[in-house]
């Protein structure tokens, strides 16, 4: 399962290869193990399988022998976009591994840069070699779409902005592929992802679609297209705009052979029908869920491990339809199987937190959340959290929480427990007791480093206080105090950081974006002076939010 983030783009670099933690930084508090060269620190995309972890935004891969590997420089990942291209989703199955490629439109006059679909990267011998695939869209032809016995009209979806590949899914084998493409819909690929059709869910005036049945609707995920007309030869229902059960956010398929897919109008369920080859579905929403006043949008789908049937966990967020969102909560929605008279069984936990992950192993579930991690011990009855994240010795990592920082995704191999951040990738191997933090290796020679000078540079450069820490980085050849000045475009003193008693080695001072007065400074830019060893070596920070 994986989730997006809008982070800087970096040069496409070789495979490379260490143990993981092969060099520590210091920090001030607990000391901080590089990534390879060509990683990111916002880790929101997280997959495990078969004892291997992969993470984006750039593809990183962790071996079961802890063995690191950066492989997003592969030419397969990179489809010579406007913006380069960023890790959305993963999922592997079989030998085969998918990863949805995306990245946010900047060259768009929108206030939010649109998520924007960029292909897929595909391999079929575990991630030896890949291969690029093409976005999941339509041609501007693709106005009918046959399914059971019905010919739809439907408006193709050829515009890759607000359709990058927000979640991924496959069949055991991987013989079947699944994404997830918000305003593109859900869609299915039997070839490798070579080509894509579109999978119909029930519009949101049905808690049910069997596509043997005959039904007359114009079909379209894109709530931007106007539906809804009167033809010369019989009249249809005005509808304002596209159902919003049609735009996919997430998709999944258990040990089962069930799809289960999210979307902004509730969770579906497929069902294998005799007489075609097309799924039927069933919606959970509202009522029929059981989980108000949890929301409607399914922004996140997990299976849990269990004897028997496994269990659906689902991330609901509040869906702003006008109609419910004062209604509507974030939380958790679990599904343990069916009731003796057939109807799905729900039950809501987490009530009012805004999760982003979910991951289990043999003892516990986990939830990555805004607040932090959640982890329980009993199947969802009761939850600690944690929100300062601590190494062996207790010192605690600098990650910041809250806002648009802190906890996105969460994974498992055996006896790991895998946490993706706004600022690194941290691992526990004591069930979240203790940690080791993991960062990008940024060097002077990555574009990030802007505004250094030979010795001296801050990352990520420009950059968003919203998101987290710019990190000023330095080599020490001896211990030192260190202590590091911001100044603004008139040379006035904007703040001062004290890191006192630093070891030899690679360090890194940390500011917030705040003054000494404690206020949040203007955009524009900044002058740093570091004073350590005797000696002051300084740089430039563009404030950009």
């Amino acid at each position: 399962m994986t989730r997006a983030i809008r982070l800087g783009a970096a040069l496409l670099g070789a495979v490379c290869a260490l143990p993981l933690g092969a060099q520590t930084v210091s920090t001030g508090g607990a000391p901080v193990s590089a990534l390879p060269d060509s990683a990111r620190n916002g880790v929101f995309v997280l997959d495990a399988f078969e004892g291997t972890l992969r993470a984006g935004p750039r593809l990183v891969e962790v071996a079961p022998d802890g063995t690191l590997s950066f492989v997003g420089g592969d030419p397969a990942f990179d489809p010579q976009t406007a913006v380069d291209a960023r890790v959305f989703a993963i999922e592997a199955a079989g030998d085969r591994v998918v990863v949805g490629l995306g990245f946010s439109d900047v060259t768009s006059d929108a206030d939010e840069p649109p998520e924007t679909a960029a292909g897929f990267a595909v391999s079929d011998d575990g991630g030896a070699t890949w291969t690029y695939r093409f976005p999941a869209l339509d041609t501007s032809s693709d106005s009918v779409l046959a399914i059971g016995v019905n010919t739809l009209e439907a408006i193709p979806a050829s515009v890759p902005q607000f359709a990058a590949p927000l979640d991924l899914g496959m069949t055991a084998g991987g013989d079947t592929i699944y994404v997830a493409g918000r305003f593109a819909g859900l869609r299915r690929s039997v070839d490798g992802g070579a080509t894509w059709s579109r999978v119909v869910l029930p519009p949101d005036s049905l808690l049910a679609f069997d596509p043997r049945l005959p039904t007359d609707f114009v079909y379209s995920p894109d709530l931007r297209q106007p539906l809804g007309f009167v033809d010369g030869d019989r009249e249809r229902p005005i509808f304002p705009f596209a159902s919003t059960n049609w735009v996919s956010f997430s998709v999944l398929v258990d040990e089962a052979g069930t799809v289960w897919a999210g979307s902004a109008g509730g969770l579906n369920r497929s069902v294998r029908l005799e007489g075609t080859d097309d799924l039927g579905w069933i919606r959970y929403v509202d009522a029929p869920l059981g989980n108000r006043p949890v929301g409607n949008l399914i922004y996140t789908l997990e299976t849990q491990p269990r004897e028997g049937r496994d269990a659906v966990w689902a991330v609901c967020w509040n869906s702003g339809e006008q109609a419910t969102t004062a209604e509507e909560e974030f939380g958790v929605v679990v599904w343990r199987g069916d009731g003796a008279d057939g109807a799905a069984q729900f039950e809501t936990v987490l009530l009012g937190v805004r999760a982003w992950d979910l991951a289990f192993d043999e003892a516990r579930a986990y939830v990555a959340s805004d607040d932090g991690l959640h982890i329980s011990d009993d199947d969802g009855a009761t939850w600690r959290i944690v929100r300062t994240f601590r190494d062996v010795a207790g010192q605690p990592f600098p990650i910041r929480l809250g806002g648009a920082a802190g906890v996105r995704a969460v994974a498992t191999t055996p006896g790991i427990l895998w946490v993706g951040t706004t600022d690194g990738l941290l691992r526990s191997r004591d069930a979240g007791r203790t940690w080791e933090l993991f960062r990008a290796n940024v060097t002077p020679a990555d574009p990030q480093a802007e505004g250094r000078d030979v010795e001296v540079y801050a990352y990520p450069n420009p950059f968003d206080p919203r998101r987290g820490d710019v990190r000023i980085r330095l080599d020490l050849a001896a211990a030192s105090d260190v202590t590091v000045r911001l100044f603004d475009v008139g040379m006035n003193l904007v703040r001062t950081i004290e890191a006192p008693g630093r070891p030899a080695g690679p360090t890194e001072v940390a500011w917030d974006g705040l003054s000494d007065g404690g206020l949040r400074v203007a955009n524009g830019a900044y002058v740093y002076v570091v004073e350590a060893e005797g000696r002051a070596r300084s740089g430039r920070i563009l404030v950009l939010q």
